[in-house]
């Protein structure tokens, strides 16, 4: 039993392995809300993609016909110039050089993402990264699709993010139709330093309760599945106490790799990490409101009428759209060369 429960980190690890010294020219975007602090180093190479109701402040922006971070997603990729795009959130660091690597990663007939690698700046903060390490190890295993940094041909990524504007999950929306669509997703590794989403007990919890919250009701049946194991698998934990120390130092190790900063305090910050996400996954079945950014957010979603002219991956992918209320985080848009909407 032991040996399975450790098994899960090494085969995300082993199967993520994927070294890409090429790089390709890339137009490079970031859909953006707000004033989060990475934008005033990467929107230097970037085009941010805004609300149209948000103001404009950086040298190359633009604004969208609709809200939402998934329009700006959409915009962005059936407006880019470019025969590779790659999309950033606007509270991740990343470098050009990310960028190129990151769609030379996708090759001509996939995707490829990478995750986010959390920095604390107090103990809860460190908690905070330590479960979205936990995390990283999951959405990995899975080939899950993050928005926070994704890239491929454009024609492609067109086809995979095709009518996400009224999305509540641009990662999930995007995940869906990629593998109805047989797209492969592809994963590499790159230093997308962020800073914590939350840096206090209460809104950690929150956060991590929408994570997996929206995972439990929109995620499709495997992702259900899955976290449904995962609430199983973390439980036993108590029992095989060893294992949370095995995860501790394989995020430990992993962020020593990528050259990330990993202080001795992320270990003990990975106990409370492990709480905090067995709860937040028990809990996310029973959740069908979450909050996002102040807004109140349904996890109910708005049953349409299927016509017999669409196609399969419109119908995987139509459980993402239209929630009572609008989901409206970030657009953003970047450039490596010099792309223009």
């Amino acid at each position: 039993m032991e040996w399975l429960l450790v098994a899960a980190p090494l085969l995300a690890e082993v199967r993520n392995i994927r070294r890409v010294r090429a790089r390709v020219p890339t137009c490079v975007y970031i859909p953006a809300r707000g004033r989060d602090e990475p934008l005033s180093h990467t929107s230097r190479y970037a085009v941010v993609v805004r609300d149209p109701d948000d103001d404009c402040r950086e040298a190359a922006c633009v604004k969208t016909p609709a809200a939402g971070k998934a329009a700006a997603v959409e915009y962005a990729v059936n407006n880019a110039r470019c025969e590779y795009v790659a999309l950033f959130d606007s509270d991740v660091y990343f470098t050009p050089e990310d960028a190129e690597r990151l769609a030379a990663a996708a090759g001509s007939d996939g995707v490829a993402t990478s995750y986010r690698v959390v920095v604390g700046k107090n103990f809860w903060g460190w908690v905070a990264a330590a479960a979205s390490d936990f995390g990283y190890v999951l959405m990995g295993l899975y080939r899950f699709i993050w928005g926070g940094a994704f890239a491929g041909r454009r024609d492609v990524l067109a086809k995979v993010v095709q009518g996400a504007s009224g999305a509540v999950s641009d990662d999930m929306y995007a995940t869906a139709r990629a593998k109805a669509l047989r797209v492969p997703i592809r994963f590499t590794y790159l230093k997308l330093i962020s800073p914590p989403p939350a840096d206090s007990p209460r809104p950690l919890f929150k956060w991590l309760l929408r994570q997996y919250a929206t995972a439990a009701k929109l995620g499709p049946p495997a992702v259900k599945i899955g976290l449904a194991a995962t609430a199983m698998w973390l439980a036993t934990w108590a029992i095989y106490p060893q294992t949370l120390l095995i995860y501790a130092a394989a995020g430990y190790i992993r962020r020593k790799a990528l050259g990330a900063p990993a202080p001795p305090i992320y270990i003990p910050a990975a106990v409370v990490a492990y709480l905090y996400t067995l709860a937040a996954t028990a809990l996310a079945f029973f959740t069908k409101e979450v909050e996002w950014r102040g807004r109140k957010i349904k996890l109910v979603t708005t049953p349409q009428k299927e016509r017999n002219t669409e196609t399969p991956p419109q119908r995987v992918a139509e459980k993402f759209l239209k929630l009572p209320i609008h989901f409206n985080p970030a657009a953003r848009s970047s450039a490596v060369q010099s792309a223009r909407l």
